[in-house]
């Protein structure tokens, strides 16, 4: 309880900062509410250009929130033109055809097909290129972004650097959030910890999506302690948390998830229902699973961790605390994280707060994404 108050207490904190972040932000940077495009349903700016929805018959564009009711929509009437919405069969055409009309958007939207090879094309980044490149001629603010994107893949940073900045000028709050990447890296541009910490925080409290390296980079701050924040491992985690599980992060992502939820338990197991090291030892199983070479820095750094915990918690059950052994010891087949000297136990230490603690909800989740099978 103790801790889910001083959770409560953190997270309202960090709501406060971030807000008056984006405030300050937009305040000193009043043009971009003018610049940015606004969502002809909610009538609100759209900050999340990446998730925003657009109706091809028309080529109106509307925030995440109202597009996400909207999108299986084909075949019905557009709210807004009141025209024929088209199935997705039809997608390809109308942007071939828009784009040669020269539709900034629909060039975006066709050099997308072409970058990641879909509606049954082969994969073309030069044509990809070229497509937002026209369409950033025009001033389209996600052309400048894909091509940022394009140009950080090639190495060439200063250049990437620019693009997003000029996306973000125009309010594509998913840009400013790459470019506190460039800030927290040093990469084409001065390092600076604490313009990065600034810009990815307005991003993350703009962006309704999850940004996946950017929340890791902020989590990481918070780690640490850097750009003007305190050191705060509840915070660290609350941007850490939805994009480790939203995310195919690398394996050395799931081993700094792992290390923040094992500092949180202080390394000790906590009563059931407020045991975080279950879900760290998950991560670490994970980590090692998949990083294959037994000689890597993530094996390094997970096995000591692994064998350390497995080897306490054999002693004893996680019930009644009786001293285990290999006649009794019965351990939870969904986390492998706890033992028990009965089945009983299990039972009523599953009532008594495991349920939250274990990660059979999260295994559950990862396996309907297709991210996760049984280690």
């Amino acid at each position: 309880e103790i801790r889910e108050k001083d959770t409560e207490r953190e997270l309202l904190l960090e709501d406060q900062r971030a807000s008056k972040v984006v405030e300050e932000y937009l305040e000193e940077n009043a043009a971009i509410l003018e610049k940015a495009e606004e969502c002809p349903i909610c009538l609100e700016p759209i900050f999340d250009v990446a998730g925003a929805g657009i109706f091809m018959c028309c080529g109106c564009t509307t925030c995440g929130s109202c597009w996400e009711p909207l999108k299986s929509m084909a075949n019905k009437t557009c709210p807004l033109c009141r025209g024929r919405f088209p199935p997705k069969s039809e997608h390809l055409r109308i942007f071939s055809l828009k784009a040669a009309a020269g539709k900034a958007w629909a060039q975006c939207s066709l050099g997308n097909e072409y970058y990641y090879g879909l509606t049954g094309l082969a994969v073309d980044k030069q044509k990809a290129r070229s497509l937002y490149r026209t369409a950033a001629d025009q001033g389209y603010s996600h052309a400048y972004y894909q091509l940022g994107l394009l140009e950080g893949a090639r190495g060439n940073y200063s250049e990437a650097f620019r693009l997003f900045e000029a996306a973000a000028s125009q309010g594509h709050m998913n840009a400013l959030g790459r470019l506190g990447m460039h800030y927290w890296t040093g990469e084409g541009v001065e390092q600076d910890d604490v313009k990065a910490v600034r810009v990815m925080t307005i991003s993350t409290k703009l962006v309704q999506a999850t940004q996946s390296n950017v929340h890791q980079m902020l989590a990481e701050c918070f780690a640490i302690g850097v750009g003007g924040l305190e050191q705060s491992l509840i915070r660290s985690l609350y941007y850490m948390k939805p994009a480790i599980e939203e995310s195919e992060l690398p394996p050395s992502a799931m081993v700094f998830y792992a290390k923040l939820l094992w500092g949180l338990s202080g390394s000790q197991i906590a009563p059931s229902g407020d045991n975080s090291v279950p879900e760290a030892l998950f991560w670490y199983r994970r980590a090692h699973a998949m990083s294959g070479d037994a000689e890597t820095l993530v094996n390094a750094e997970t096995l000591p961790y692994i064998e350390e915990y497995e080897s306490s918690i054999r002693e004893l059950c996680s019930c009644c605390f009786k001293s285990l052994s290999t006649d009794n010891r019965k351990r939870c087949v969904e986390c492998k994280a706890v033992y028990y000297c009965s089945w009983e136990c299990g039972a009523a230490d599953w009532k008594a707060g495991h349920k939250k603690d274990c990660t059979k909800a999260l295994k559950k989740r990862l396996r309907a994404t297709g991210e996760f099978s049984d280690i």
